[in-house]
């Protein structure tokens, strides 16, 4: 669930950028934010689950991290725009192949169903959702990221039965 927590905390971390000094440019100084590079690959089924959007949470804060799976079911999370990475510590993992999340690399907003928005996310609502609700809206996915953390795989099941990564 994404909620304007996430969006004030990346306010307050832009603020506390151009606060503390940054270049005229207003360039956020990423060497201050501790980013874990993660990637993996998403299966359903025991197939590749392409073009799905998968966020990492943080359900303390609502900060996250997110990406879109490419024909092979690969991702590698995005800390917005402009970086990739996901801070460290425990996310709820969320799969939605009707999710839109605006400032994702090569999104350009909702294209089919209605919208709305919330923080710093587009929903697009569909008629097929591939991915169960119990790894989407419903999720019970949980990942502990580390900074020994570099690929984190997993493999839906459309019974549920996954309960984590693989």
């Amino acid at each position: 669930m994404f909620n304007m927590n996430s969006l004030s905390f990346r306010l307050s971390i832009l603020s506390l950028f151009v606060a503390c000094g940054c270049s005229a440019t207003n360039e956020i100084d990423y060497g201050k934010v501790d980013l874990v590079s993660v990637g993996g690959n998403i299966m359903l089924d025991g197939k590749p689950l392409p073009s799905a959007v998968i966020t990492f949470e943080d359900p303390a804060t609502g900060t996250f991290s997110f990406a879109r799976t490419d024909a092979n079911g690969d991702y590698t999370l995005q800390f917005d725009s402009q970086k990739n990475g996901v801070l460290a510590g425990k996310k709820t993992v969320q799969i939605s192949t009707v999710r839109t999340v605006l400032g994702l690399a090569g999104e350009e907003g909702v294209e089919e169903g209605e919208a709305s928005t919330e923080g710093a996310e587009s929903v697009a609502v569909s008629k097929t959702e591939a991915v169960p609700a119990c790894y989407n809206k419903d999720s019970k996915l949980t990942v502990e990221v580390t900074w020994s953390t570099a690929t984190i795989n997993f493999d839906l099941k459309s019974d549920c039965s996954t309960t984590g990564p693989n």
